[in-house]
């Protein structure tokens, strides 16, 4: 693990204590905007870089982060409601991170 895989770890952390007491409620929608504050920073910031950061590894820094967060849930016995929820929490911080990489990507200047 190169030291960008644990600074994507560290900022998910920072972002999801920063986030965790905003958004309480257990809908889809909550679900889809914690998402969207946890993983858009991280993909903005792998596009936004001068030199660019390997996409791949935000992707596994975010995944091993949401897998673990199900785990440490699993560990102090937190049930999870909806399967389908865990599917949509994947999937959208896939889709999150690339449209930050994009979006990120776009906003670097053109010196």
């Amino acid at each position: 693990m190169n030291t960008a895989f644990w600074r994507y770890l560290l900022l998910l952390g920072l972002l999801f204590f920063f986030w965790s007491e905003f958004f309480v409620s257990s809908g889809v929608l909550s679900q889809l905007a914690f998402n969207f504050a946890l993983f858009y920073p991280l993909g903005f910031l792998v596009g936004y870089r001068p030199r660019q950061e390997n996409l791949y590894i935000a992707y596994l820094a975010g995944f091993l982060f949401n897998a673990f967060s199900y785990y440490v849930a699993y560990i102090y016995g937190i049930p999870i409601e909806s399967w389908i929820m865990v599917i949509l929490d994947f999937s959208s911080f896939i889709i999150f991170v690339k449209l930050g990489a994009v979006i990120g990507k776009r906003a670097q200047s053109k010196d």
